[in-house]
């Protein structure tokens, strides 16, 4: 399967590293709901084709085609395509214009039925400006006739798979057409979030609007607070977008040292230029927010984060030589390492190590010794060890009612997750005290 459309910003050039983060994020579970809420041409959600999803778009024509292709009127549609492919063929700059006129009739769109509608929706896709999906101040579609030869305008096969796909009683797929806060709102514990709001720029000449509402900077620090509930929901966020200094310090820099980004940045390429040749490459940018319910993270090997405190600065900003000086092997890993880092006050959120790291980073037993010290001090660390003590043995149960009782919603996978990160750091300390 694949996106019937095309769409400005898709992601086919960074699909593998973006899948990188949602399989790592879904950890081989079954029971999550893959949540979309800018969906566009659907990239990334046909690529996982997931069982279980809520997508979203506030474009009504897209998410009418969405659900034309859904219904029992694909049929229908797949003839409508039909037609406009032939009259392109016998005349593909007055057809076109004709068909793109069809929004200036002050009766539009109630004289034309939702197939309709849709299938004007994909002919005009596959036969403008690079696909450019553009109104101007009235709403109407503007975007001029593309020079291509031969356009796919009807792809029967694929529209017949997508049908089957989302009609498949075995699959639960939402379409929703509102704006992307409604969607977000809707995600659980161990939902996976995948988010890919328009461009921010520099210099805000890019193109983001290709609707008559934009989306601007204040729309992305509304976007972040959204985000943070869903992820103290027990939700799993994965932003991409334009690596520009403001996206980052504004997930980066987060003051409430609650939420994690992990941030991979890499080039890619803007596709709006119909030549190929002036076509400017870009930074792409992937902030990871990883359920923070409880405070510290799921780093179990005390080992690794004393490694990873004694290593050079320059390894923070290097996944894959932290990767290798942890021994792990996927992102997710790397992220809790480097947030264990930040739980013991040891790195900044602009992944510089602190000036308490500085200050013991050369000496081992000083970072031993200061590690004990803050989970000494530290009520969920501290009554399980002094139980420890006594019985020799750390008390799942009571660990597990502890973190239950701090968050009602966290699911019991996750319960067990926290509880194991508790249990290793607590015989931790008992070794630590024990030979020192």
């Amino acid at each position: 399967m694949r996106p019937f459309v095309k769409w400005a910003g898709g992601k086919r050039q960074i699909l593998k590293r973006i899948n990188e983060f949602i399989e790592d994020s879904i950890d081989n579970r079954k029971n999550y709901t893959y949540i979309e809420p800018f969906l566009g041409g659907g990239a990334v959600f046909f690529d996982k084709c997931p069982s279980q999803a809520i997508i979203n778009d506030l474009n009504e024509d897209l998410i009418n085609a969405y659900r034309v292709i859904k219904s029992n009127q694909y049929l229908e549609l797949i003839q409508q395509l039909e037609m406009h492919a032939q009259a392109y063929k016998e005349d593909p700059d007055g057809y076109f214009y004709d068909v793109r006129a069809w929004d200036r009739d002050p009766l539009w769109p109630r004289n034309h039925t939702n197939v309709e509608r849709a299938a004007r929706m994909i002919f005009l896709n596959k036969t403008c400006y690079n696909g450019l999906y553009r109104v101007n101040s009235k709403g109407q579609f503007n975007t001029p006739i593309g020079r291509y030869r031969n356009p796919t305008i009807c792809d029967k096969a694929n529209l017949e798979e997508l049908h089957k796909y989302f009609s498949d009683p075995n699959n639960k797929i939402m379409i929703m057409n509102g704006s992307y806060e409604y969607a977000i709102e809707k995600a659980e514990d161990g939902d996976v979030i995948y988010i890919d709001p328009p461009y921010d720029y520099e210099d805000d000449d890019g193109f983001t609007k290709y609707q008559m509402a934009g989306f601007t900077f204040e729309d992305f620090k509304k976007l972040k607070e959204i985000c943070d509930k869903a992820i103290n929901r027990g939700a799993i966020v994965i932003i991409s977008n334009n690596a520009t200094k403001k996206i980052i310090d504004l997930f980066e820099q987060d003051p409430q040292y609650k939420i994690f980004y992990d941030m991979s940045s890499f080039n890619t390429l803007r596709s709006i230029n119909c030549n190929g040749a002036e076509r400017k490459s870009g930074k792409e940018v992937i902030f990871w927010g990883l359920p923070n319910s409880i405070p510290f993270p799921q780093a179990n090997d005390m080992n690794k984060i004393i490694k990873l405190v004694m290593a050079d600065e320059s390894i923070l900003m290097d996944k894959e030589k932290a990767s290798e000086i942890l021994g792990v092997t996927t992102p997710r890993q790397v992220a809790y390492y480097l947030s264990a880092l930040m739980f013991f006050k040891y790195l900044t959120h602009n992944k510089k190590f602190s000036e308490r790291a500085l200050k013991i980073k050369d000496d081992e037993s000083k970072i031993k010794a200061d590690i004990f010290e803050q989970l000494f001090k530290n009520k969920i660390f501290y009554v399980p060890y002094r139980k420890f003590l006594s019985t020799r043995k750390v008390i799942v149960e009571d660990i597990k009612l502890q973190i239950r009782n701090s968050n009602k919603k966290l699911s019991e996978s996750t319960i067990d997750r926290r509880a194991s990160t508790i249990r290793s750091w607590v015989e931790w300390m008992y070794e630590f005290e024990r030979y020192n």
